[in-house]
């Protein structure tokens, strides 16, 4: 599988996250928020992504939805970080 990396990082728990391989491993080991259902879609638009059914692009939209969703308050921050 070839590594994707994402244009612009997502800001998730403190920490930048570079493109869907990572942005799995961050929801599966270190997410920080309650699970929601932005978390759901995130997690399978980002197993798409990673097999061809959706594009990287895709992915980290859901992915940044995900943790704006969870934590409201990082909003503006995340998006300062992330460009």
């Amino acid at each position: 599988m070839q590594k994707i990396f994402w244009d612009k990082p997502v800001v998730a728990g403190g920490r930048l996250v570079f493109g869907p391989m990572e942005a799995q491993r961050f929801l599966h080991a270190n997410w920080p928020y309650a699970k929601n259902l932005d978390y759901a879609a995130a997690d399978l638009c980002i197993l798409k992504a990673l097999d061809g059914r959706a594009t990287p692009d895709e992915a980290r939209e859901m992915f940044e939805i995900a943790v704006l969703s969870a934590n409201p308050a990082r909003h503006s921050d995340a998006l300062k970080l992330a460009g």
